[in-house]
This record gives C-alpha cells, structure tokens and sequence, in this order.
C-alpha cells in the first residue's frame, strides 16, 4: 500500500497573479475529472474471489491573496466470485475560492460483469456525474455490451469492450436537455516487460449513434518504473477530447501530464 505518494507538477509563477495559480490547479483538477470516466483503472485486477476496495482523500488549502481550499474523495469498492463480479465506484472533487466554487464534480458508478467465457463477459452498468466547469449539471449513463478478453498471457494483457449506452443530459443552465445513444468503445492493455517496468493504457471512443460527428475521445496511459521494493516512479498522460461540448461551454480538449514518486513500506 502507498502511504506516501509526492507529485510533481511543474508551474511558473514570477509575476504572475493569484489567478494563475487558482488555473493551475483548476486544470489539474478538471483533468481528473472529465467527460468520460476510466473505469478500467478503478478495477482490482485479481484471481482471488471476494472483496477488495480503496479508499483516498485529499485536500489542501493556501492563499494568494485571496484564500482557496481543495478537497477530494475517492471509494471504489468491488466484490468478485467464480462468474460474476460487481464494482462501485464513487468521486467528489471540489475547489473553493473565497466568494465562488470553480470546481464543483462528480460521479457515481455502479457496474455488473457475468462471466460468459474465460475470454467473454457480458456488462452493464449505470452512472449519475455532473461538472460544473464542462457544463454538466447532470448526466445520466446507462449500457451494456461484451467484453472480450483478446489475450492473457503472463506479461501482457489486452482487454476490448464494445458496449450501448443511453444518456440524458442536463446542462448548467437547464436550457438544454439531451436524451441520446452512444456507442462506447474501448481499449486497454497492461504491459510488463521486466518485474522493474509496467506499462498501462485505457482507450475510450464513444461517438453518438446518430450523428459521428458528436463524439468523445479519452486516453490515459502510465509508464511505472520500480526501482526497488521501496521506491517507485510513474509518469501519466490524460487527454480527453469532445466534439461538441455541452451548451454554454467552448471546452473541448484536456489534457495532463503527471510525474511521481511512490514509496512503500
């Protein structure tokens, strides 16, 4: 378990103003948080049935001239037997100024496997979000579709899932409400060459049935280097892409870089 984890993210101040590091954070914040929701990272990849989940918190405050404080929530929560496996996953985001919220999101999701095959499982699942900064009052998600497992051999592991989803959404305003369906796609592989090195990605694509050219793109990919038992580095790449952003918002490309360092003991 990690019970120390630094991050290091790289800012220039000089002269610039509060506001600046008030974007700063915001960013790294909203990146976290986007459209779409990588839910093969929240998964516990494990042999052994039973429960396992995670818990993280974190929060900070300061001031540059006007006070700030940040604070996040995560849980996930996952119970597995021989055919059917069950995942619950929860997050608050938060970033508070003196006089206004600039982050305000959030999400709920709940999904279902059924072990068809060893190399098939049938999904479904439900989710409630909503962002202030991307326009996003509430959505609300639900699909099913297969998930194929392409391969499983010891250091390298390829996962597909093609799946159908309807989804209502609501934007900050209430002046657009959206009740459409969406193909959703994705990707992801782990990939261990030596016991030191591990390389993880999770690729979503989830254009709208009826029209292709309103569509979402989201990746996340990590190189993890383990130096020893104790300490570890990883470096993360997000970027998420929509083409057409909910109304009263021009927000359409994020992306973050991440580096850091992890120690165990």
């Amino acid at each position: 378990m990690c019970f120390f984890c630094v991050k290091l993210q790289t800012s220039i101040f000089g002269a610039m103003k509060k506001h600046v590091l008030i974007l700063l954070i915001l960013v790294v914040v909203f990146a976290a948080n986007a459209q779409i929701v990588n839910i093969e990272r929240a998964r516990f990849t494990t042999d052994t049935t039973g429960w396992a989940g995670d818990y993280q918190m974190g929060f900070n405050f300061g001031k540059q001239k006007d006070n700030y404080f940040a604070f996040n929530n995560t849980a996930q929560v996952q119970y597995k037997t021989a055919r059917h496996l069950y995942l619950v996953l929860g997050n608050v985001d938060l970033l508070k100024t003196k006089n206004d919220r600039i982050v305000n999101s959030g999400f709920f999701h709940f999904r279902y496997n059924y072990k068809i095959k060893p190399w098939l499982r049938w999904e479904a699942f439900s989710q409630v979000q909503y962002n202030k900064l991307t326009g996003i009052r509430m959505r609300y998600l639900t699909g099913t579709g297969p998930r194929f497992k392409a391969t499983d051999v010891e250091r390298f592991k390829l996962y597909i899932g093609t799946l159908y989803m309807l989804e209502y959404e609501i934007n900050n305003d209430k002046t657009e409400k959206l009740l459409q369906g969406r193909f959703s796609g994705y990707v992801s592989f782990s990939l261990r060459p030596s016991k030191q090195v591990e390389i993880v990605s999770t690729t979503y694509y989830q254009p709208r049935i009826e029209l292709s050219k309103d569509y979402r793109i989201s990746t996340e990919n990590a190189l993890n280097f383990k130096f020893n038992k104790l300490l570890s580095f990883g470096v993360k790449f997000r970027l998420n892409y929509d083409s057409r952003p909910p109304e009263g918002t021009d927000i359409r490309l994020t992306y973050v870089l991440e580096n850091r360092f992890l120690i165990d003991f």
